[in-house]
């Protein structure tokens, strides 16, 4: 089992692969963790997803181990550590929404992303905040003051994740500003379904509104122009 063995993996989406792997070889968390630094955007995205994935079964026999994975992913942000890295807040949240029974302590942490100088970060902390939202919105209902700011944002990517936010975290105050992001034409890579995608803000905003629509009222809504 090597970088190689686990790079094959994420070129073919195989996650159920990665998890096998990961049960029977630890290493490969930090094989994952290699990876997010790739240059290509979606093996790097995809380590992203695999740690989720790997980091959860892992923590059903050593938990320990794993949260050793997230203080590596915390110190990667640090000047000190000598390689930055620009996926850690997005692996960071991948891992604690995968099993936030075990690592919901790290929740605050993950919040904290946003304090960070380096604007660079903010749409992977939104991408992050919002995977845990997916799996309990109350838990990190603290990121409101900053998704709400982050809708206006002049940088397109961190507007584009702060509408998918707000939707995951289900903020019915960011409504107006939803809205007035409806027709935005900017376009960002937004991954999702092991797979990056262009998006325009404006898709993203409308999608946020349906989902807060159907928190509201119940009954599901399909955005037009969802896929634009």
């Amino acid at each position: 089992m090597d970088r190689a063995t686990v790079r094959r993996l994420l070129e073919a989406g195989d996650m159920e692969g990665l998890e096998r792997l990961a049960r029977v070889h630890r290493r490969t968390l930090s094989l994952l963790l290699g990876l997010t630094y790739s240059p290509d955007e979606t093996v790097a995205w995809r380590a992203v997803e695999g740690l989720g994935v790997a980091a959860a079964a892992v923590a059903e026999e050593d938990p320990e181990f794993v949260r050793g994975i997230l203080r590596r992913l915390l110190w990667s942000l640090n000047d000190e550590s000598g390689g930055i890295g620009w996926k850690s807040p997005q692996a960071l949240g991948a891992i604690v929404a995968a099993r936030l029974d075990l690592f919901r302590d790290f929740v605050p942490l993950v919040l904290s992303l946003f304090e960070l100088e380096e604007e660079a970060f903010r749409p992977g902390t939104l991408w992050a905040v919002g995977q845990v939202a997916l799996r309990d919105a109350a838990s990190v209902q603290g990121a409101a003051p900053w998704v709400l700011a982050c809708l206006d944002h002049p940088d397109p990517a961190t507007r584009g994740h702060a509408c998918w936010c707000a939707g995951c975290l289900g903020l019915a105050e960011a409504r107006p500003r939803l809205a007035a992001l409806a027709e935005d034409p900017a376009e960002v890579a937004f991954f999702a379904q092991g797979a990056l995608h262009r998006r325009t803000v404006g898709a993203l905003a409308r999608e946020a509104l349906a989902r807060l629509e159907e928190e509201r009222t119940g009954i599901p809504k399909t955005p037009k122009g969802g896929n634009a």
